[in-house]
């Protein structure tokens, strides 16, 4: 078994606790919402979260267990830093990968089964990813969760270090100030719009890859001063 194997069936067993604790949440609410729409009658009405979507939190999970809790069992397995992080990037972009096909998996049963018997909200319609069809929507889904695991990869990553707590004080401050000031506001609503809300694949795809790789390349900056104590 090569190192990267390894490197990744740690790392599912550093999550399995999170996405078991997940799925049982979600399986709750499920419950929950048939208990209440068979005890009302007519559901027509009652509109869901798409539990695809509420899956896909399981990939703030990703971002901030692994560098947080699993880059000292790997270096105690004798793997240096390139090979630790080269896997990390590896289990990165598998997860956005497998979220991005099960949210457009999850879409086409809503859209044919689950809404004859409740509405529900789902991200590939909100942000406006379906209009570029099947393979627009993986990639555009790709870029965006990878983005948000390259920025708690780099959050987490840079913990153990003077300028980690910068940029988690810098982070932290931003959001109220950039919602507080209404110029800053509206700065803010462009740039969202511009990553998430784009109209052009390739635009919205290069932002969110060209932003990830960046932010990956801080947390390389991070890793590779990181000490195993």
């Amino acid at each position: 078994m090569n190192k990267s194997t390894v490197l990744m069936r740690a790392s599912f067993l550093q999550l399995r606790p999170y996405l078991w604790s997940i799925l049982g949440t979600i399986a709750i609410s499920i419950l929950a919402n048939v208990i209440v729409s068979l005890s009302l009658g007519d559901n027509g009405e009652n509109t869901q979260v798409s539990a695809a979507n509420l899956l896909t939190v399981f990939l703030l999970f990703i971002g901030s267990v692994l560098p947080a809790g699993l880059f000292r069992r790997v270096m105690n397995l004798g793997a240096t830093r390139k090979e630790y992080y080269a896997g990390m990037l590896l289990v990165y972009a598998l997860w956005s990968a497998i979220f991005a096909m099960l949210n457009i998996i999850w879409l086409q049963i809503e859209i044919g089964f689950i809404r004859n018997y409740e509405n529900t909200f789902n991200i590939l319609e909100i942000f406006g990813w379906s209009q570029f069809g099947i393979v627009g929507m993986f990639v555009y889904q790709f870029g965006a969760y990878l983005l948000l695991i390259s920025l708690l990869n780099l959050l987490f990553s840079g913990l153990r270090h003077v300028l980690g707590w910068v940029v988690w004080v810098v982070f932290i401050a931003a959001i109220p100030i950039f919602t507080s000031i209404p110029s800053l506001r509206h700065t803010l609503a462009d740039g969202l719009q511009a990553l998430l809300f784009n109209d052009s694949l390739l635009q919205g795809f290069g932002l969110t890859l060209l932003i990830s790789l960046v932010l990956l390349a801080g947390g390389w900056w991070f890793t590779a001063r990181r000490t195993i104590s």
